[in-house]
């Protein structure tokens, strides 16, 4: 169950897939221009659900300027599983980016959500559904987000995830 932290009234502590769920769908609905998302298997538990799918479709949606970024280590899960995420982003590729990534990130066991410049929720290990959701993290997103530039710049498109259009 999520514990508000005493040292933050915007920091939230998330212990299992119910936290990670519900603080992804608020982190979703209350950014406005951009959502980055670093993952190491595009987690189903979380990113597969038909509610994340359908805020995410309405954030893309909401505005011209809206665009969802995300980087996954390994795409087999999301491929072997037919992600909703994945089929999401082919119907609206030009509002949801998906790349591989080729360099590791300084911390391998992270993952995280990114919102505008001042949500995150963050993933001490992406295997397990421990870490945090922060409504007002301008400033640890600032280095999270140029580490997630620099890891987007050498991504790669996965010719799996892309749809021919005849």
């Amino acid at each position: 169950m999520a514990e508000q932290s005493s040292a933050s009234e915007t920091l939230w502590l998330l212990d299992g897939i119910s936290d990670f769920r519900t603080h992804s769908e608020q982190l979703i609905t209350q950014s406005r221009r951009s959502i980055a998302i670093l993952t190491r298997d595009l987690d189903a538990l979380v990113y597969a659900t038909p509610e994340c799918v359908q805020h995410l479709s309405d954030f893309v949606r909401s505005s011209r300027n809206a665009q969802v970024q995300i980087l996954i280590k390994d795409t087999k899960p999301a491929i072997a599983t037919g992600h909703l995420l994945v089929k999401l982003a082919q119907r609206l590729s030009s509002k949801i980016l998906v790349r591989k990534m080729t360099v590791e990130p300084n911390n391998k066991e992270m993952g995280f959500m990114l919102g505008d410049t001042n949500k995150l929720l963050y993933k001490n290990d992406d295997a397990l559904h421990r870490g945090f959701f922060n409504s007002a993290a301008a400033s640890e997103i600032k280095s999270l987000r140029e580490e997630f530039n620099y890891l987007w710049e050498y991504g790669e498109l996965e010719p799996e995830f892309q749809v021919l259009h005849v």
